[in-house]
């Protein structure tokens, strides 16, 4: 497997994990959990709208900053792919700024 392969399958992989992982565990709080949250004397906690896109920020982040310090160039695919991952970045801030309207 090519460098630009690896790099690709590693942007995709953090994106798919980040829009996965979050999905199964932001569901709705049952009927118990709903009655000991409101027996509670705390102010209801807001939830954020799209975790999962601020998820997959931080994870395109982490990507780009590994491979900010990648020992080799790979035959400059891993400018593609941080140029790649940048895009992506612009596009997911896109979209929160588009939620809040």
């Amino acid at each position: 497997m090519n460098a630009r392969k690896i790099v690709t399958a590693l942007s995709i992989l953090a994106f798919a994990t980040a829009l996965s992982v979050p999905a199964a565990t932001s569901a709705e709080p049952g009927p118990a959990r709903a009655t000991a949250r409101a027996a509670t004397s705390a102010p209801p906690q807001r939830r954020e709208r799209h975790p999962e896109i601020r998820d997959a920020i931080q994870l395109l982040n982490q990507a780009q900053d590994h491979l900010n310090h990648a020992a080799h160039d790979f035959g400059g695919h891993r400018v593609n792919a941080m140029k790649h991952i940048s895009e992506a970045l612009e596009e997911l801030h896109a979209a929160e700024q588009f939620n809040k309207h």
